[in-house]
Order: structure tokens, then C-alpha cells, then sequence
């Protein structure tokens, strides 16, 4: 396999041991926290008890009072309100946040989810014009808008009210004719205030309003379930607001999801399991992702909204046929780009631009995925159609695609999203350059974060420090996701013991690691990727970098990320 340089982080040994000694918790959990950025024991205190009324934080967005007088006057007056979403998992649970809520104040309230391949993100052309013809007095834009600028304006000028909300990094020095824009951009300082989804932006208004309105009832405590999808989904930092949101809203998921959610959760195969985030990020989102992927992202929206369990099950087991569709179309396209000539030889570039005749939109992002955690490079998957090509890209560490596009942005016709991801569209005459001249500016830097990325481990231990305490403090420290990932640890001088495959089409290596400290040898089972493993037998002696999980009665298991065979 490719050797990947081991790296552990660096920390102040004193602070080190006050802080385990203060929380008297293990070294190697102290240097997990210290690696997060908490060195004192009252930070450590908030990080691993978040209080749930520090959401009240979130009423420090701009300008959420006056979106929400505005929405009081239209209710007022009896206008109709119009929620415009969009069709992933963040967009689609910040829309049945909204509508679930403005629903009790109001019976005059719609929503209005676009499709991607009909008309694609945001106040498109096409979805403006059907905006138009529901004739709302206001339209709610969530998780999308921010850059809308010809969208907002036509909507205006039927004098339409706007409202956007939304959470993406805008054009700096365009900003939309909006009445009210609720944002987590700083205008003046140029930078993200709070790093919300768009779920977490649209409970937020719905939080000021119900503060406002005097109603008892907190839509935090409602709808944070519905919040820490959207969070996990969209794959933002899980730490401060969205930290809490997701730990509470976990909390919920379990104890009571609601209709929708559980409907959803008993069709993959999970009920009665913990659920965290790790399954919200790889069974829950996907699955709402996949409707609007391959057909109607509307089937997701009504299964969030639902409040027949009947009803749910036949759309939760709609979404799980949209997946299997989606992966099917996944493995299409892959193959399809694997074998192309052109894209063997694109994905040699540092930057890797590839792209094919008609392939669905609805997969390209995980394709780009795919391929960059293969590559270690940033890649944009387009899919050519007519005379333009739209796709997505992803990044890596350390490097800011969105910024990137940016800087080319005279070749797009339209772009936008986050540092590690983002979506573009580009006429077919201006592919070449746009391929030749991101590798010209990027290209050496793109090299040396490759360099610099190898994988940077939290501590070491012995398997004698992977114990039931261990597991509890790892426990504490969830949930795992975006700037607070499930640490690496490494172990050096320990023997395979035994080994066999398991799984579908044999694709895990189980182990049985053995270590000898001083007089007493340690056992603990393991599992990894079956590929490129030929070289680990039994009997070998490695040293390895793994993730500590919990596995059958609750008993630790590792799942190893990265080894070295000694002899």
C-alpha cells in the first residue's frame, strides 16, 4: 500500500498533565481534547457537557428580529408564505423546520423544493418562474439564496417580500436586493460568523420568532432532531452551536425522532440501535439525499413532515429504492469515467478535472468524493450536456476549492459552496482552460499540502489502554464529524495473532491483535478494508494507526486506518 507519512500532533506536556489530572481522565483523552483546541479544564467542562441553552447564541445572526417582524406582519395579514428549499438533507430538513412551525401559526404557508435536473440550485430561471405562478406575498429562502442576485430581483419587481437565510459563502461584493438576508456571513469582516447548516440557520428563526410571539413551546427542543440531520448531513465543523445541536438533537433521535425519522431509521435496519452521527452521515442523509439524486427530492421533504407512521414507512421504504437506484447509477458513471482516456490522463494533474457525456448530476459529488480520498488530490466531476457541463467538486485538507473557483471564475457560468465542496457550471469551450489554467495557479500548492497531509494521529496507546474507561471517554467526547473527527491513535510492536475475511464479497480483513506488556499479553480484535492487504499474515509484527470502536457486547474493536509491517 502507499506509505503515508505518521505524524502526532505536538502539545504543551504541562498543560497536558493538568488537564488530565484536572478531569482525571487518561493522557491520551487529554491530548485528544488538546488536539481540538481545548486546553483548559473549563473549556474541557463545556465541550464535553454542552448546555443546551447556549443555543440562545444563535439569536446573534444578523438581522433574525427583523425577518421576523416581517413574517409576523404578513401572518398578520393573512399573506401567503412561500419556504424555498433545496434537495439535499440540509436544505430539505431546513424546510420542514420552517414549515412545521409556521404551520401552527398559520394555515396560509407552502413550500417549494426545485429539482436538480428540471432546474437546478437555487432561484433559478425556471424556479422563479414557478414562484411566480403560486403568487406567495412572501417568499423564505433556506440553505440557498445568498447568491440569487437576478433571482431575488425578478421576485421583487412582482413586488414579491424576500426573506433569504442561508449559510453559503456569498460573492463579496455582490449582496442580493433581499428585504431581509439572515446569513452567517459578516459583510464588514469578510468571514463566517457561525459556521450553521441551513438547518441550523432556520431553527434559529424559528427560535426569535417563538421568542417573540411569547409561545411556550421552544422549537429547539422540537425540532432539533430534525436540526442535527441537516448538520450532520452538510458535513459542517461539529463544535460550539452545531456541537450542541447535534449531541441534543442525537439525544432526541433516539428517545423520540418522530414519525418521519423513525419511520426511515426501521427501514435501514436500526431500530432499537444507538444512533450517531456516523450513521446520520452514512444511512440517514443518504437516503434523503437520494431522492433528490435520482427522481423527486419532494418524497423526502413529505417523509420529514409526516405524522402518519404508515404513510412514512412507504416513503422511507421509497427512499431506500432512490439509494439503491442512485448506487446503481454510481457505479455507471464510475466505470464510465475509469475507462475514458482522456480522464486517466486528467487524473495524473494535481487538479483533477474529468468529465463525461450525460452522466447523472445526481451523483457526481460522491464520484468526486470517491476519487479525491483515492487521489489525495481536489477533483471536479463534470457531466457534459449539450454545450455547458455541470458538476461538483471536492477538495482536501488545507486547500479552499470554493476560493479556487473563484479565482476562475471568468470562465463559470455559475458556482458556489464551501471550502471542501461545491458545485459549478461551465460552457464545454471554455473545459480545456478552465483544466489548464487551475492546474497553472494550484498545482504546487496542491503538491505540498500532498506532502504535508499525511495522517496526523492523536496519542499513542497500548492495547492495554483500550479498556472500558477508555471507552467511556470516548463516549464523552462524541459526537464525532467535521473538526471534531474520531481520533487516530498508534500502537506500535503489536502481532497479528489471527486473521480471516468476512462480508460481502470478503471486502473486511478481521484480526485478532495480541501485544506484551511487561508481563501480561493483550488481546483485542480488529477489522480493516480487505484491499491491499496480502502483506499482513498472521504472525506479523506492525505497528498500525486505528480508530477505537464499540463492537459486540459493547466490547472495544479497532478499525485500523493505516500499518507498518516490522517483520
Amino acid at each position: 500500500m502507499n506509505q503515508r507519512k505518521w505524524q502526532i500532533r505536538k502539545v504543551n506536556r504541562g498543560c497536558l498533565k493538568h488537564l488530565a489530572g484536572s478531569l482525571c481522565s487518561p493522557i491520551s483523552i487529554a491530548r485528544v481534547l488538546m488536539n481540538r483546541g481545548i486546553i483548559t479544564p473549563n473549556q474541557a467542562q463545556s465541550f464535553l457537557d454542552p448546555d443546551l441553552s447556549s443555543l440562545d447564541n444563535l439569536r446573534s445572526l444578523p438581522d433574525l428580529r427583523k425577518a421576523v417582524l416581517l413574517i409576523d406582519a404578513i401572518i398578520k395579514g393573512n399573506g401567503k408564505i412561500l419556504i424555498f428549499g433545496d434537495y439535499d438533507a440540509d436544505g430539505l430538513t431546513a424546510c420542514a423546520i420552517l414549515f412545521l412551525f409556521l404551520k401552527k401559526i398559520t394555515p396560509y404557508v407552502e413550500t417549494y423544493i426545485p429539482s436538480r435536473f428540471h432546474e437546478g440550485y437555487g432561484l433559478s430561471e425556471k424556479a422563479v418562474e414557478n414562484i411566480i405562478k403560486m403568487n406567495p406575498d412572501l417568499v423564505i429562502t433556506v440553505d440557498s439564496g445568498i447568491k440569487d442576485i437576478k433571482g431575488v430581483s425578478i421576485l421583487k419587481n412582482k413586488g414579491i417580500k424576500i426573506i433569504i437565510t442561508d449559510h453559503h459563502v456569498p460573492h463579496p461584493e455582490e449582496r442580493p436586493d433581499a428585504d431581509v438576508l439572515v446569513s452567517t456571513w459578516d459583510w464588514n469582516d469578510k468571514k463566517i460568523i457561525l459556521p450553521l447548516s441551513g438547518a441550523g440557520v432556520a431553527l434559529a428563526l424559528a427560535h426569535e420568532y417563538a421568542i417573540y410571539r411569547g409561545m411556550t413551546l421552544s422549537p429547539i427542543e422540537e425540532f432539533i432532531s430534525l436540526a442535527c440531520v441537516g448538520t450532520v448531513g452538510d458535513v459542517v465543523p461539529l463544535l460550539d452551536e452545531n456541537r450542541v445541536i447535534v449531541k441534543y438533537g442525537l439525544k432526541k433521535i433516539n428517545q423520540n425522532p418522530g414519525c418521519g425519522l423513525q419511520a426511515l431509521i426501521e427501514v435501514v435496519g436500526f431500530s432499537n440501535k444507538d444512533i450517531q452521527s456516523e450513521q446520520i452521515g452514512y444511512i440517514i442523509a443518504p437516503r434523503l439525499n437520494a431522492a433528490g439524486r435520482v427522481e423527486d427530492p419532494r418524497a423526502a421533504f413529505e417523509l420529514l413532515i409526516s405524522d402518519n407512521y404508515h404513510d412514512a414507512l412507504q416513503q422511507a421504504k421509497l427512499l431506500n429504492e432512490y439509494n439503491q437506484k442512485r448506487q446503481k447509477e454510481e457505479t455507471k458513471v464510475f466505470s464510465s469515467l475509469i475507462e475514458d482516456k482522456n480522464n486517466q490522463e486528467a487524473m495524473k494533474d494535481e487538479i483533477v478535472v474529468v468529465s463525461g457525456k450525460n452522466w447523472s448530476t445526481g451523483v457526481l459529488g460522491i464520484i468526486a468524493s470517491r476519487l479525491s480520498e483515492r487521489l489525495l488530490r481536489p477533483v471536479i466531476v463534470l457531466s457534459e450536456n449539450d454545450s455547458v457541463a455541470v458538476g461538483s467538486a471536492r477538495s482536501i485538507l488545507g486547500f479552499n476549492i470554493t476560493d479556487s473557483l473563484e479565482k476562475v471564475s471568468s470562465l463559470l457560468i455559475r458556482y458556489g459552496g464551501h471550502e471542501m465542496a461545491a458545485g459549478l457550471k461551465i460552457s464545454l469551450d471554455n473545459l480545456d482552460t478552465f483544466r489548464q489554467r487551475l492546474n497553472e495557479l494550484f498545482s504546487e500548492r496542491v503538491k505540498m499540502l500532498k506532502e504535508k497531509n499525511g495522517i496526523v494521529v492523536d496519542a499513542q496507546v497500548t492495547m492495554a489502554d483500550v479498556d472500558s474507561q477508555f471507552m467511556l471517554w470516548l463516549k464523552k467526547l462524541e459526537p464525532f464529524g467535521e473538526k471534531n473527527p474520531n481520533p487516530l491513535f498508534v500502537s506500535s510492536d503489536v502481532i497479528v495473532n489471527e486473521r480471516w475475511y468476512s462480508g460481502k464479497n470478503r471486502q473486511r480483513l478481521e484480526l485478532v491483535l495480541m501485544q506484551n506488556n511487561k508481563m501480561r499479553q493483550h488481546r483485542i480484535d480488529a477489522m480493516i478494508r480487505s484491499e491491499n492487504v496480502s502483506d499482513l499474515a498472521s504472525s506479523s509484527l506492525i505497528d498500525l494507526i486505528f480508530e477505537v470502536r464499540k463492537g459486540y457486547w459493547d466490547q472495544p474493536y479497532l478499525k485500523i486506518m493505516d500499518w507498518r509491517i516490522k517483520k
